[in-house]
C-alpha cells in the first residue's frame, strides 16, 4: 500500500481499489483507514482482479496498479486486453526499488514460474 500512497500523493490525490479474494482486499484495506477505497472481494486471481475492479475504475481519469513490478505489468496486460481504453489512462506506480526488494525477487520468481506452466500446458 505505500507504493499507492505515493503514487496518489505524486498524481494530486484519488481512489484506491483492493482486489482480492479470502481477506486479501480487506487486509489491504486496513492497511489505510483514512482513504477513499472501494474494495472488491470476489477476485481469485490477477486477471479476475482486473476483470472484476473495471467497473470501479470506470470514471478515473488516471489508472495505476501498485502492485509488485512483474505482477503489475502482467495487471497491465490483461487490462489492455480487457479495455484497451482503460489501458490508455495508466500511468506509472511510484516504486522506490529499495524498498520491498525482497519481494520483487519472490514476484520474479513466481512470474517465471507462471511463464514455464503456461509454455507446459500449450506444448501438449
Amino acid at each position: 500500500m505505500s507504493v499507492a500512497l505515493r503514487t496518489l500523493a505524486s498524481h494530486g490525490g484519488g481512489r484506491l481499489v483492493a482486489s482480492g479474494h479470502r481477506g486479501e482486499a480487506e487486509r489491504l484495506a486496513a492497511l489505510v483507514p483514512h482513504h477513499q477505497l472501494d474494495i472488491e472481494t470476489t477476485a481469485r486471481s490477477t486477471w479476475e482482479n482486473v476483470e472484476f475492479s473495471i467497473p470501479l475504475m470506470e470514471e478515473a481519469d488516471q489508472l495505476a496498479i501498485a502492485s509488485g513490478r512483474f505482477h503489475a505489468r502482467r495487471a497491465s496486460h490483461y487490462l489492455r486486453q480487457l479495455r484497451p481504453d482503460l489501458s490508455e489512462r495508466l500511468v506509472s506506480a511510484e516504486r522506490q526499488w529499495w524498498r520491498g526488494s525482497w519481494i520483487q525477487v519472490g514476484d520474479a520468481a513466481y512470474e517465471g514460474l507462471l511463464a514455464v506452466r503456461i509454455r507446459f500446458q500449450i506444448g501438449r
